[in-house]
């Protein structure tokens, strides 16, 4: 467990007229996080198929069962900001569209958060929404290409909004999240992936299999805008 504490800012009080001003100073309130999620993934395989592959089998199914807890990691995460109650986002509510995505609906999102006192660093959508806004001019016009772009992984770059736009399959179509990743949740990192190869001779069963365990907790929900419909 990890314990998060959480400052509540201090308050200026103006005493009386031509008098000191009293502040009162912070306080901090803490949340928990327990590193109880376990994912796993494994790769089998029989000494023929080792023998007859003409590729590196164990460089392979390695590759791939850490591709496949990422891909549960990521469904987790997404599902997790999911959990956080219409409320608690910023703004009070879930922003609804009723249409396409288009640079009105992104300066929405940033503004939702914004108005918390939080910058949304990640503008995380579909990519069928990601279509839309490359049909918009003035999403266009607005967008520079950044040191981290990498659009084969879903990395658009970053806005002059401050927004990193990424894009993946993971995210619901339609379903749009602008996220203070600095604020808003934490996830824990028990064990990072560790991968071990196995074999059992007796029975010809050779293979991989990895592992990761993570927590994850919200801490400031109002570092969150989530939005359907759009």
């Amino acid at each position: 467990m990890v314990r998060f504490p959480k400052a509540k800012l201090g308050k200026a009080k103006r005493t009386a007229e031509l008098s000191e001003t009293w502040i009162y100073g912070e306080k901090y309130a803490t949340t928990d996080i327990k590193a109880t999620i376990e994912i796993r993934s494994g790769a089998e395989y029989s000494k023929k198929f080792f023998e007859d592959a003409t590729w590196p089998v164990l460089q392979r199914q390695t590759a791939e069962v850490g591709r496949a807890i990422a891909d549960l990691e990521t469904e987790r995460i997404l599902a997790f900001y999911d959990s956080v109650s219409a409320g608690d986002l910023a703004g009070g509510a879930v922003f609804n569209g009723s249409g396409s995505l288009d640079w009105a609906g992104v300066v929405g999102f940033w503004n939702r958060v914004k108005a918390e006192n939080f910058n949304a660093k990640v503008l995380a959508i579909n990519p069928n929404q990601a279509a839309d806004l490359w049909q918009d001019d003035k999403f266009i016009h607005s967008f520079y290409f950044g040191e981290q772009v990498d659009v084969a992984r879903g990395v658009l770059g970053q806005s002059y909004l401050g927004m990193k736009i990424v894009v993946s399959t993971k995210v619901t179509d339609g379903t749009v999240y602008a996220i203070d990743t600095d604020v808003a949740a934490a996830m824990l990192l028990r064990r990072d992936i560790l991968a071990e190869p196995f074999e059992n001779p007796r029975d010809d069963r050779y293979g991989v299999v990895a592992s990761e365990r993570i927590g994850l907790g919200v801490l400031r929900s109002k570092g969150v805008a989530r939005g359907t419909g759009w």
